[in-house]
């Protein structure tokens, strides 16, 4: 009964141990940016313009602006919680194909932008980007369509509570950080996840924006679950896509579905 005890002791120990870890470098764990740029517009044979966008504490955030002459839209795409813009250029590729010019920016620490990644920070960024758009691009709001993948879901779906865009798309995104963390972590409470990034709360304040959900079956990360909970809080007109494929993957694994999806999308937005 004695060994018991210091066993079950002993457990308690590292599970407070874990759960500290966890709680003191939550940010280390979300947010994986990536500085250098592997790959370049040019050495897929897209042209883009570099573009520097200043946000309201200053920091300089740095994109990529694909010009689709005679373009009625454009995508702004916020990206996931890894990496930077040089990893999703088949998703500008794509979009230009379709008709929409495309502007693809990297969040506060990622790529060759300044400052150091939260979540404040973030919607900081996308202001400031749609701000950018709307002046120096002569876009109305109703022409810009904001694309979330993953992470950058919840901050998509925050700029289209602010902003009165023509449209939402959300890809592989979750409905908050707290229900992503139970579902990886169990044993974590919620009440300790600091991050919010509520996607679904966003979703429920947005009315007569067009929506369009992007979702796996085989999401490992973010569970179809997610995507069918943001269909169900997404005010109509809402259209809702089934996938294949892993959370990384499914762009090229559910290339055709994506594609005809966005083009659906497009042309529906355009009438």
């Amino acid at each position: 009964m004695n060994m018991l005890f210091k066993i079950l002791i002993a457990l308690g120990g590292i599970y407070l141990f874990l759960i500290l870890i966890l709680f003191l470098f939550q940010g280390q764990m979300l947010f994986l940016p990536e500085k250098d740029h592997f790959r370049t517009p040019q050495s897929m044979g897209l042209k883009a313009e570099d573009v520097w966008v200043e946000t309201k504490d200053g920091k300089q955030i740095h994109g990529w602006y694909f010009n689709k002459p005679n373009a009625d839209s454009v995508v702004l795409l916020s990206h996931g919680n890894a990496g930077n813009i040089s990893g999703r250029l088949e998703i500008a590729e794509m979009l230009l194909d379709l008709g929409a010019s495309v502007l693809m920016y990297d969040y506060r620490g990622y790529g060759k932008s300044e400052g150091r990644p939260s979540e404040k920070g973030l919607y900081k960024d996308i202001e400031a980007v749609i701000g950018f758009l709307k002046e120096q691009k002569s876009y109305r709001e109703n022409q810009i369509i904001l694309y979330g993948r993953s992470l950058g879901g919840a901050v998509s779906a925050y700029g289209a509570s602010k902003f009165n865009v023509g449209g939402l798309v959300l890809d592989s995104a979750f409905q908050d950080l707290k229900t992503m963390a139970s579902d990886i972590y169990p044993i974590v409470p919620a009440f300790l996840v600091r991050y919010n990034f509520s996607a679904i709360n966003y979703l429920k304040s947005i009315e007569n924006t067009p929506v369009l959900i992007l979702h796996s079956r085989d999401d490992e990360i973010a569970g179809f679950h997610h995507g069918e909970a943001l269909y169900e809080a997404a005010s109509e007109p809402k259209t809702f896509v089934p996938l294949r494929g892993g959370h990384n993957d499914l762009f090229f694994t559910s290339n055709r579905t994506i594609k005809r999806s966005w083009k659906e999308f497009l042309e529906e937005l355009d009438q």
